[in-house]
């Protein structure tokens, strides 16, 4: 009956405005934050790639560099601008600076000697994106990076693209071993004294005589 009286008495009486000002009533009730897909901060993860779709930053275009969801509503986030400066080095670098992958661009007249006109170098250090289970630097990231480069510099330019992993933390090193020495000692040996035995000796003997007797036959 609440919703009714909100409805003025010429609509009030007639009970086809009574339901749909019950209707009104329960629909202002709804908790509409799930509709407001576009606030790109609070829309529910899964659809994230609805959103990625809609905006073109799905496989080469960003997505597949995205390693975490925050990369991925700030790839989504920036996706309007990316696609306006596409085609210019900006949005080269642009691009991976959204994905936590540090670029190093130096165009052709930047570089010592200076280069062939329309080309640059590219040197990307992918530590952000580095995710547990993947190793660091594999060939499927390389071929990942260089799509995306080629997705959004400049048609007419070519360049040469170099991938590495750079730490800025120190290093750890531990480790175990075991030591084992040999000594080698003269000795020299001594003999052990004989100790003196006193007891009585008891001697026996036995012979047998033999005489041998000889005769001179000289006559």
């Amino acid at each position: 009956m609440a919703e009714t009286m909100l409805l003025p008495p010429v609509l009030a009486s007639d009970p086809r405005f009574r339901a749909l000002g019950q209707l009104t009533g329960r629909i202002s009730q709804q908790d509409l934050s799930p509709l407001l897909v576009y606030l790109v901060d609070q829309v529910n993860t899964e659809l994230l790639p609805v959103l990625a779709e809609q905006f073109h930053v799905m496989g080469d275009e960003g997505w597949l560099l995205a390693g975490d969801e925050r990369q991925q509503r700030a790839l989504i986030k920036r996706a309007i601008e990316l696609h306006r400066y596409k085609g210019t080095l900006w949005a080269v670098q642009e691009v991976f600076r959204v994905l936590g992958i540090d670029a190093e661009l130096l165009e052709w007249w930047q570089q010592q000697p200076e280069g062939v006109p329309y080309t640059f170098s590219l040197k990307l250090w992918a530590n952000d994106n580095w995710q547990d289970k993947n190793p660091l630097l594999s060939a499927e990231l390389y071929h990942r990076l260089k799509c995306m480069v080629d997705e959004a510099k400049p048609v007419r330019c070519s360049y040469a693209l170099h991938v590495g992993a750079r730490f800025d933390q120190g290093v750890y090193l531990a480790s175990a071993g075991q030591v084992r020495a040999i000594r080698r000692t003269d000795g020299h040996c001594l003999p052990v004294p004989a100790k003196p035995i006193f007891q009585p000796a008891q001697l026996a003997s036995a012979g047998r005589a033999r005489a041998v007797l000889r005769l001179s036959m000289e006559g």
